[in-house]
């Protein structure tokens, strides 16, 4: 990304007609009971933070990470408002290197850079999770979207194959206007 990226993400999360969304992906708050709820995580593109918040809420010390300080400072807000504390670190994920074995959960939701595929798995901690949810080329039929900003058919199964998956999906919803990928893995 570049500070284009980050200027419009800014201005994304501060339109006055932005809805902030505070309730947790439901594909994250479905599958909560996975989760021990201790131990450090990490919320990648956290944007205004409600899976980050979600993640404390659980019992988890939590890293969100984001190019817009303008949704960090809207996470921070959120945090607060639920009596939660989260870190908040801003930095563009595209020369962003992850700590290894340092997390015991990597969420990921609504992003998509290759790179850091290897990355997310090399950071979890022996028993770690990761949740990763998408738009997937299901999506392209319902949004003006580049093929590049998509994962591809089982791309996330393909790029998480050394973890053990305990969820996987693709959806493809014309009535809903979506398409998008979602896994759960567990680092061995």
């Amino acid at each position: 990304m570049s500070l284009k990226d980050r200027e419009k993400w800014d201005n994304k999360y501060q339109a006055p007609d932005r809805v902030v969304a505070s309730n947790p992906s439901s594909w994250l708050e479905s599958h909560a009971d996975l989760l021990p709820g201790c131990g450090r995580a990490l919320d990648l593109a956290s944007g205004e933070g409600r899976n980050a918040v979600f993640a404390a809420q659980l019992g988890y010390e939590v890293d969100a990470v984001d190019i817009s300080s303008v949704g960090l400072e809207k996470a921070k807000r959120l945090a607060d408002e639920k009596k939660v504390k989260i870190s908040t670190i801003n930095v563009d994920l595209d020369s962003y290197s992850l700590q290894k074995e340092h997390y015991d959960l990597i969420l990921c939701f609504n992003f998509l850079e290759r790179r850091l595929f290897p990355e997310i798995i090399h950071a979890l901690k022996p028993g770690g999770f990761v949740f990763y949810e998408t738009f997937s080329t299901a999506y392209l039929k319902y949004s003006g979207f580049k093929r590049e900003w998509v994962l591809e058919e089982n791309e996330l199964l393909t790029a998480f194959r050394e973890l053990h998956i305990i969820n996987y999906r693709e959806v493809d919803s014309a009535e809903q206007g979506q398409g998008f990928a979602s896994l759960i893995a567990k680092k061995k």
